[in-house]
Parts: C-alpha cells; sequence; structure tokens
C-alpha cells in the first residue's frame, strides 16, 4: 500500500481511506465529498453531518469553495476542535434525515446552519436550490427560523431566508445575486423575457433585472465559462458562434430600452469595481 501511495497509484483522501487515483479523478468534486461521506458514515455510525456538508448529500447547490472541511453536529457542551478537514456546529437536539443510509441534519435545519454559518454569498445557494428543486415551499421557508431555539445568528438568517427565490437557475446566480445585495443593488426581478424583435418564435430571458426611474431597464447576465466551451450548453456552435449570438441578443434588448451588465464568477471576488460598474450604468441602489 505504501509503495503504490508513493507512486501516486492509490491516493489518501481521509486518515485511514484510500481510494484508486484513476476512479476519484473521475469524480466532480461533490460527488468526491458524497464519497468520501458515505464512507465516514460506515466508520462512524454515530456522526451526523451538517452544513454544507448536509447540503451536498442533501444535493442542494453548494459553492466548491465551501466543499471542506466535511461538517457534522456535535453535542451541545462538548467541547470539539476544528481542524481543516472536519468542523463542528453544536446542537442539543438535531433534526435528523436519514439520506441513502447517511444521517444528516433535517433540510429546513440544514439550510438553517448554511445561512447562520456562511457568508450570504455561499447560503443563498442551497436555499434557491431547494426552492428550486421543490423540496419545499416559500411559506414554510420563511416560517422557520423563528422555531429555532436559542440562535445567535436569527437576523443573518432570517435575512438569507427572505431573500431566497427559487427562479434562480444555479449556484452562480445565487452567488451574484447574494453579492449584488451585499453592494446596495439587489435586483427587482429574475429570469424576465423579453421578445426577440427579430425572430417572432424567439424569446429573450435575462437573469437578472433593474428597472430604473426613468423607465429603462437594466438587465444583468451572470455567465460561467461552461457557457462557452461545454458542448451540452453551445448546442455544437463554435465559441465565436455562441459570442455572436450574445452580441445579437445584446443588440435586440438594447432596442427595447434595456442594457446589459454582464458577470463572470471572478467578479464576485472584486465587488469594489463590481459596484462602480452598476454605477457607470445608473443602476438603481438602495
Amino acid at each position: 500500500m505504501k509503495r503504490r501511495v508513493r507512486t501516486g497509484e492509490i491516493l489518501r483522501i481521509w486518515p485511514g481511506i484510500f481510494t484508486q487515483r484513476r476512479y476519484w479523478e473521475s469524480l466532480d468534486a461533490h460527488e468526491q465529498v458524497r464519497h468520501l461521506v458515505r464512507t465516514l458514515a460506515i466508520q462512524h455510525p454515530d456522526w451526523i453531518f451538517a452544513g454544507p456538508t448536509a447540503a451536498i448529500m442533501l444535493g442542494l447547490d453548494c459553492s466548491y469553495r465551501r466543499l471542506r472541511p466535511i461538517t457534522i453536529v456535535a453535542r451541545t457542551g462538548t467541547h470539539c476542535r476544528d481542524t481543516d478537514t472536519l468542523a463542528h456546529i453544536a446542537m442539543a437536539h438535531p433534526e435528523t434525515v436519514d439520506c441513502n443510509g447517511v444521517r444528516v441534519t433535517s433540510l429546513l435545519r440544514t439550510l438553517f446552519d448554511c445561512a447562520a454559518k456562511q457568508p450570504l454569498r455561499y447560503a443563498l445557494g442551497p436555499l434557491d436550490s431547494a426552492l428550486r428543486l421543490g423540496m419545499t415551499s416559500p411559506e414554510i421557508l420563511r416560517g422557520y427560523p423563528a422555531s429555532v431555539k436559542y440562535s445567535r445568528h436569527r437576523a443573518k438568517v432570517t435575512q438569507a431566508f427572505d431573500l431566497a427565490d427559487g427562479r434562480s437557475e444555479n449556484g452562480g446566480e445565487s452567488e451574484a445575486r447574494a453579492v449584488l445585495v451585499g453592494l446596495g443593488y439587489p435586483p427587482h426581478d429574475l429570469q424576465t423575457v423579453f421578445p426577440c424583435l427579430d425572430d417572432a418564435r424567439r424569446m429573450h430571458r435575462v437573469d437578472l433585472l433593474w428597472n430604473r426611474a426613468d423607465g429603462t431597464k437594466l438587465a444583468g447576465e451572470f455567465d460561467g465559462k461552461r457557457k462557452y466551451a461545454d458542448p451540452t450548453m453551445t448546442g455544437g456552435r463554435t465559441i465565436q458562434e455562441v459570442v455572436d449570438a450574445e452580441r445579437q441578443r445584446q443588440r435586440c434588448l438594447e432596442r427595447q430600452g434595456v442594457d446589459t451588465i454582464r458577470m463572470y464568477y471572478d467578479d464576485l471576488d472584486r465587488p469594489w469595481e463590481l459596484r462602480q460598474r452598476l454605477e457607470r450604468l445608473h443602476a438603481p441602489h438602495v
């Protein structure tokens, strides 16, 4: 075993847990976490997985930046040291569900802890996806924070729960919306549809929308790199064809009084620059 680890054929993914490199690297990062958690659940049947780890097991959106550490429940009153690989959330009476043989906190409790323990940027994705996937309703979601006792983070959680919107199509859009809210530019609407003036059979749907005081509008588009490179998203078109189609779409929106601001994931890490762009485009500020 030691020789195979040294040669890189076998990977040590956790103390005492090993896997074949080729198989491990064939999995995406979220599926790697699920594989690891299933193994840990066998080794530690008393563990209850919580926070972002529970969100991943439940199939919710979770940022790649929040995949580690693995998070579990710690009983109130016990002292547990967090590490880079294992974190704890204290709970006296955790609400749990069985997720394919793995004990995790319930959906609503998982969402609560994600909102309590993470910045809004990373808390909104799990919430939006829970609504988008039909796992809960807005009414149930918004009523839950008040039912949790002894929380120091109730106001923070309530803000996140109130912002949750199932129309958000993916975790990237959710992160973008959270950053915009933090900058004081909350969008007025999501997934707004405009007619295509060049082809009556087509419509143009924008991710985010602001309504300016003068009656014009500003559309926000969150673009991931996959949009231009993933064949499942390009429809077999070349990158240049995708870019040309986007330009034509943008010109069509401009003819309807709709300007466009494009955002990429890296832009969310430079909010001061994003603020300047929004200011130049006269986005409504609160």
